[in-house]
């Protein structure tokens, strides 16, 4: 009887008052989070400040707030890497998207309409386009990478099986970490491909715009390099990566990410012994 009653993102909701609240306050911090991210990218053209400054403050910014209530994911490759790794039930999932990509394209109308006059007729204003020196193939191998570094940025912060010495604080570290990685990735590669590593980003200015000149490109790239990244991170790069925790990833229903699995094989290796 008393079981879930708590809400939490990893496990099927009940459709009462507190989880339904739950989910309300989640849907509205990614809404407005992504949206935030999609009013700056179309409102601030050719300012002073360098464009990956602004998008890792902006960020930076999205992730404090929001951060407590959603995790501040504001990217579906994120939502779909933690979905992935166990980490957001199909319902939460589901939430998340949706939240994203209204948030995304009501951001991006704002910025539209409260611009300069100017903005209203320009039909590639914030868009992620591709450098014409370098082909789509090579624009979706950068977009998979720079969403790739932000997906292990990201994954090794939620580690369970962290050292405690680079656990500590690395919760209210965060919102600078992952700035810091857009900005960083966004110097790389904004350049070449606009540095979108967020499908969401790129299409909701795309839909405002009525312009969808090779979104597949941002829709692709960071999908698979975010789902690479994590699938990378949990069979290589985790402390608790083994043969044992990758079956229960796959085949456990009640999938617990802060058990240990293969010490829990050994033992009971041992006990049948």
């Amino acid at each position: 009887m008393g079981e879930n009653r708590t809400p939490s993102a990893d496990k099927m909701p009940r459709f009462d008052f507190k989880h339904c609240s739950h989910m309300i306050r989640i849907f509205l911090a990614e809404m407005i989070g992504l949206g935030v991210v999609c009013f700056m990218v179309m409102i601030y053209q050719n300012g002073p400040v360098a464009g990956p400054i602004v998008v890792g403050l902006a960020f930076t910014w999205v992730a404090w707030v929001f951060g407590p209530i959603s995790g501040a994911q504001v990217n579906p490759a994120v939502t779909l890497a933690l979905f992935l790794t166990r980490r957001l039930s199909v319902v939460y999932t589901i939430i998340c998207l949706l939240a994203q990509m209204i948030g995304a394209m009501a951001g991006a109308w704002i910025g539209k309409i409260a611009g300069p006059a100017a903005y209203a007729s320009n039909n590639t204003l914030g868009l992620t386009l591709r450098n014409p020196d370098i082909s789509s193939g090579q624009a979706v191998g950068l977009e998979m990478l720079g969403t790739g570094l932000l997906i292990l940025c990201v994954l090794g912060m939620l580690d369970e099986f962290r050292a405690p010495i680079w656990a500590q604080g690395h919760v209210t570290i965060f919102p600078f970490a992952f700035g810091v990685t857009q900005a960083l990735v966004a110097c790389l590669i904004g350049g070449l491909t606009g540095s979108s590593l967020n499908p969401a980003r790129s299409l909701g200015p795309a839909i405002v715009n009525q312009n969808f000149t090779e979104i597949w490109i941002y829709i692709v790239g960071p999908i698979v390099g975010g789902l690479l990244a994590a699938i990378l991170y949990e069979m290589v790069l985790s402390d608790a990566a083994s043969l044992p925790r990758l079956k229960a990833w796959f085949t456990h229903a009640d999938f617990d990410r802060t058990k240990d699995y293969q010490e829990e094989d050994r033992n009971m290796a041992d006990t049948a012994l």
